[in-house]
């Protein structure tokens, strides 16, 4: 028995990694669930809980309407309304958002096998640059790639060739880490191995991520057997 991160490096012929960030990662999902409650807050307004269940499937345009809408925010725009959501998730990115545990232990393994790592993600660079400049995450990435910079999401599978080819890596030997249902399906679809990181956002899709991807974890440290 050993942790599954010594266990994947031991067992896998591995010539590449590709990471997702959110939920993957970092522990940001809530950030997201919550960031219409966390701005009004800054309104001295107190939103339920539920409110996040509302805005998810809204565009941020969308949702700035609904929130200036329900909340008779006459004071403000619609612009204000997102650039204020827009600045609550940088405040988290910047000086709260934490690791997944055994993150750090999982990439410092990869890093002394020599095995390159690239990370693909759909939030935008600077969120992503601010969390990983605090967290000293930098160094482990060759490269990172956004959707909204690529022009392509992680439903098209050219992100991910973009991104192993970077590392010059086969898709046959290159591991996609993911907590998301459809960037998993298209990771498959291409050719890519992969591994789905449970995550209370997807919780909902897990049986169908457990059925796509070659290994499913609860955390990097999940004990597996048959060593």
């Amino acid at each position: 028995m050993g942790q599954f991160w010594k266990e994947f490096i031991r067992r896998e012929q591995i010539s590449g990694m590709i990471f997702d960030v959110d939920g993957t990662m970092l522990d940001s999902m809530p950030v997201w669930d919550h960031s219409g409650e966390q701005y009004l807050r800054t309104l001295g307004i107190y939103a339920p809980s539920e409110l996040g269940k509302i805005l998810f499937s809204k565009t941020m345009r969308q949702g700035a309407e609904y929130i200036k809408k329900t909340y008779r925010l006459i004071n403000q725009t619609e612009e204000e309304i997102q650039k204020g959501i827009i600045k609550v998730v940088e405040d988290a990115y910047q000086n709260q958002v934490p690791l997944k545990p055994y993150t750090r232990a999982f990439l410092d393994g990869l890093r002394d096998a020599d095995i390159p790592m690239v990370v693909v993600t759909s939030t935008d660079r600077p969120l992503i640059q601010a969390a990983f400049s605090r967290l000293g995450l930098e160094p482990y990435f060759t490269k990172i790639f956004t959707c909204s910079a690529f022009g392509s999401g992680k439903d098209r599978p050219e992100i991910f060739h973009a991104a192993s080819e970077a590392m010059h890596s086969a898709p046959s030997s290159t591991w996609v880490v993911e907590d998301g249902l459809y960037a998993i399906r298209t990771a498959k679809a291409a050719g890519y191995r992969v591994i789905g990181v449970a995550d209370a956002s997807s919780q909902g899709d897990e049986a169908q991520i457990r059925a796509l991807a070659d290994y499913f974890i609860t955390g990097f440290a999940m004990e597996v057997t048959g060593c």
